[in-house]
């Protein structure tokens, strides 16, 4: 057969190959006379040159030969050979995999995933994430199994502020075919808020994520000045600015609007339920109501129970969140929650890490590697996060050497086109800023810091351990009930990657005597934000474990 001969041959295999590689099989190619297999579709066979081939479909299993990185390829992924359990070595990718981790030898498993043209090629994974993803799926299944309870009774919600978190959450109540309310002091916002939730139904109803009660809903909307409007909702939520006095001012005149046996819900991210329930006559009504924006999209709604919510308020709490498709995580009253519990933990040694040498784009950097969605300077420029800070300290006196001075240098992040990154217009691309570097090192030399490097290593210890403690300590004091309820809210809320399970999975894998003998070390070095645990101690003490272990000894 001439080699013109072979060339429909050779397509036609590859489109099988290809074919086979749409529906997640690797096919090999097997010599009928050496019995050797190859991973490259052709009609000879390359090692004794017998044209007698056929197909075999690998199992998947393999080992893993060699290994190299690239800051080219996505984080968490990297180059590799692997040797396929039916004995051929092939090129491939990692995905999913900590570059530090790796070992010769290790098994791995098959995984396709899409190429530079969106077809999909052969990857390989670690048994261990698979085994994480496994858990990450089940625990927000489980979380979403919410038994049947007051979802069919609700009809109106009603929202109190009409701004992004408003919006959103009235757009979210109109997909999932709930009559809504917004009240809002100025005629000007609530024009504003009419349109973006207009256009946010309306995209919806597009990608077929609406009710088909959607557009009617959206129709009945209605956007007030008037707090008597929310007298027939069953539902009412203050989704107000931040601020302690002004919500509890809102929820008083929610309490002498609202009908009885109305649940008021407060949509704040950090404060006190208990304080804000003590501002109306009912606090059995009050509960906090978590949303995470942009409210219509993100899947999390942590539900927070205060000392007087009374079971009938937190059941139609969760039937909200189940009528709105959110993943709900009920949760215990302090100041964060669950997950911003965890997260001001990172910022705070985030900002530790630029006083000691680090620069806004390399912390990011290794946030972003772990897995996360988006590093904690880039997160900070998304959210205002700078000028939130900065007017949140101003009725205590405090001070922050250097968030002052990018607040007062009107670095208030995206929207300013300046942060911690520098920002071209119509982009939202961060770019490293020589400004806040100068910024930076200057603050180091007022505190009488030494800058140095900070190694990845020392990153991982200053960045995620501290979350993983306060899980510790989220657990202690009874905020949160289960380990299972903080890997859900850091999967659903924050972009905890799937593959490493949630941060309390991750801890277990990593070892908790490992964790208790680097937070010591570091406690130290670095002094008591470190401070392990108590439940952590006893936890190693006693030998027990945060999970039972998995049927294969993981």
């Amino acid at each position: 057969m001439s080699g013109h001969d072979t060339q429909p041959r050779e397509a036609a295999l590859l489109a099988e190959h290809q074919a086979a590689a749409e529906a997640g099989i690797l096919l090999l190619r097997a010599c009928q006379s050496c019995g050797e297999a190859h991973v490259y579709p052709r009609p000879h066979c390359p090692l004794c040159g017998h044209r007698g081939t056929e197909w075999r479909e690998a199992s998947g299993v393999a080992t893993l030969y060699s290994y190299t990185t690239s800051a080219q390829l996505p984080p968490a992924t990297h180059y590799a050979m692997v040797t396929l359990a039916e004995g051929p070595t092939m090129p491939t990718i990692l995905v999913q995999s900590d570059f530090e981790a790796l070992e010769i030898g290790q098994p791995l498993t098959l995984r396709f995933t899409k190429g530079p043209k969106g077809a999909p090629v052969p990857a390989f994974v670690a048994p261990a994430s698979l085994r994480a993803e496994a858990y990450a799926a089940r625990v927000i299944a489980e979380a979403e199994a919410v038994p049947p309870g007051e979802a069919s009774a609700l009809a109106q919600v009603a929202v109190i502020g009409g701004g992004t978190m408003g919006q959103g959450i009235v757009s979210a109540c109109l997909i999932a075919g709930l009559s809504a309310v917004l009240v809002d002091r100025a005629p000007e916002a609530l024009e504003r808020a009419r349109s973006v939730i207009a256009a946010n139904v309306a995209q919806a109803i597009e990608k077929g994520k609406a009710r088909p009660e959607a557009a009617a809903c959206l129709d009945a909307l209605v956007c007030t000045t008037e707090m008597a409007a929310i007298s027939r909702a069953d539902v009412v939520i203050e989704a107000v600015y931040e601020a302690m006095a002004l919500k509890q001012e809102v929820m008083a005149q929610a309490d002498r609007f609202a009908r009885p046996g109305a649940v008021l819900g407060t949509n704040t991210s950090t404060l006190d339920i208990d304080a804000i329930a003590r501002a109306t006559t009912r606090p059995g009504a009050v509960v906090g109501l978590h949303f995470f924006s942009p409210a219509h999209i993100m899947k999390l709604l942590e539900i927070v129970r205060g000392t007087a919510t009374e079971p009938a308020t937190l059941a139609a709490a969760r039937a909200l969140g189940d009528r709105l498709r959110k993943t709900s995580v009920t949760v215990g009253n302090a100041f964060g929650f669950v997950g911003n519990r965890l997260m001001i933990a990172r910022e705070h040694h985030a900002a530790q890490l630029l006083l000691a040498g680090a620069l806004p784009q390399e912390v990011d950097a290794f946030q972003t590697g772990f897995g996360l969605p988006m590093g904690t300077f880039t997160l900070q420029d998304m959210a205002g996060g700078i000028e939130l800070a900065y007017r949140q300290r101003q009725d205590t006196g405090r001070t922050d050497w250097l968030i002052d001075r990018l607040f007062k240098a009107g670095r208030t992040g995206l929207k300013s086109g300046k942060g911690y990154y520098r920002y071209e217009p119509g982009s939202r691309k961060p770019i490293p800023d020589p400004e806040v570097e100068a910024l930076i090192r200057e603050w180091s030399a007022a505190e009488g810091v030494t800058r140095r490097p900070i190694p990845p290593a020392e990153m991982h210890d200053r960045l995620i351990l501290p979350m993983l403690n306060e899980g510790f300590k989220l657990l202690e004091e009874g905020i949160a009930a289960r380990p299972e309820d903080i890997d859900t809210v850091w999967l659903r809320g924050y972009g905890w990657p799937a593959w490493r399970g949630g941060p309390m999975y991750y801890a277990q894998q990593r070892g908790l005597d490992r964790i208790l003998d680097r937070l010591t070390a570091l406690e130290a070095s670095e002094g008591e934000a470190f401070r392990p645990a108590a439940l952590l101690h006893s936890m190693v003490a006693e030998g027990r474990a945060l999970f039972p272990p998995s049927p294969d000894g993981d």
